[in-house]
């Protein structure tokens, strides 16, 4: 195989290694991200229905999504949902609504 062939491919397969969830991150539990049910997209539509208005931080962890936003007064929200089931771990609200709402 020529050297350029090789190193085209290895430019691909570095690329490709580099794609993995979109959250996929320092901390994440990869493994466990890979076996979810629920995709990304599918849980915050969850996290919405639990009043979860804007997203600062999401994170997959020991089998949960974990969404930290605001609901819709501007109170801290944070969120966790089964990664495999769906199903609301925790919702938890902190402090006193935005000023004005």
């Amino acid at each position: 195989m020529n050297e350029l062939l090789k190193s085209t491919l290895l430019a691909a397969l570095l690329m490709l290694a580099g794609t993995g969830p979109a959250l996929a991150g320092k901390g994440d539990d990869e493994r466990a991200v890979a076996e979810f049910e629920v995709t990304e997209t599918q849980a915050l539509e969850i996290a919405k229905a639990q009043g979860l208005a804007t997203v600062r931080e999401v994170k997959a962890r020991r089998g949960v999504w974990k969404f930290e936003g605001a609901d819709a007064d501007g109170v801290v929200i944070e969120i966790e949902i089964n990664g495999v089931t769906g199903e609301v771990v925790k919702v938890e609200r902190y402090g006193m609504p935005a000023q004005g709402n």
